[in-house]
């Protein structure tokens, strides 16, 4: 689980006390530090690596509202304060949460909660946004029934026929078993190239040499592939907007 590096600005001593309790108590926070002055912990933030404050709100140095604002983007507050009245400004500055003093363990937990999932839905999103930008690869590697990994280039597939526990990738010129999913190779393929035919088949655009009724003929192999009944509208569909596009 990841460790969320956190801070605590308040004036109060004994405001401290409970949230440090409440911090070592919780398995994903990390306490980075301690601060009764709102400047000298703004200068921490901006050197070290924090992921949460929790900021009290009359300090007298600087108004925690006026801290939120100085923050640097990505770091998360949520307010611990004694008084109600500044809820509404803390939540226009998009403070996560606002605990009322005195507040329980079980409330504290609640904010915290919030942190994670957030940065956790962030730290998602940015990983499939990168998995999207990244080139496709030309081809992937297959262990199979013989133990050999076998490297298979996308452009020599012919088809995939699923057999239960099993697929068998079908090249021009050679056949691979492998105890592999069809869910497991279809959500490898490039999209576009490769049209579901069938419950238990999986076909490449490019390789279809005709279509003779409900059964696809390939140009190298003798083999012919069937078109399901469940499966025709959406195959002839993507096949004309393969063709036409």
């Amino acid at each position: 689980m990841k460790q969320l590096n956190c801070i605590i600005i308040d004036d109060e001593p004994y405001a401290h006390n409970i949230l440090k309790d409440f911090v070592n108590k919780v398995p994903f926070l990390n306490l980075a530090g301690v601060y009764t002055n709102p400047i000298e912990a703004l200068v921490e933030i901006r050197s070290n690596n924090v992921d949460l404050v929790f900021l009290d709100i009359n300090m007298p140095e600087l108004s925690g509202i006026d801290l939120i604002k100085m923050l640097p983007p990505g770091i998360e507050v949520i307010i611990t304060s004694a008084y109600s009245e500044f809820a509404v400004a803390g939540f226009e500055n998009n403070v996560l949460d606002y605990l009322l003093k005195p507040y329980s363990f079980d409330r504290f937990l609640n904010a915290t909660q919030k942190v994670l999932d957030k940065l956790m839905l962030h730290s998602l999103k940015k990983d499939q946004d990168n998995k999207q930008n990244t080139p496709q690869s030309d081809a992937f590697y297959l262990k199979t029934d013989r133990g050999k990994i076998v490297r298979i280039n996308f452009e020599d597939i012919v088809y995939i026929e699923g057999l239960k526990n099993y697929c068998s990738v079908f090249t021009d010129t050679q056949r691979h078993v492998s105890l592999v999913s069809m869910k497991s190779l279809s959500d490898g393929l490039p999209e576009g190239e490769f049209i579901r035919t069938h419950k238990s088949y999986i076909i490449a655009i490019k390789k279809i040499k005709s279509i003779d009724g409900n059964m696809i003929l390939f140009d190298n192999i003798t083999e012919k592939v069937p078109i399901g009944v469940t499966y025709r509208d959406s195959f002839f569909y993507m096949l004309n907007k393969t063709l036409y596009k």
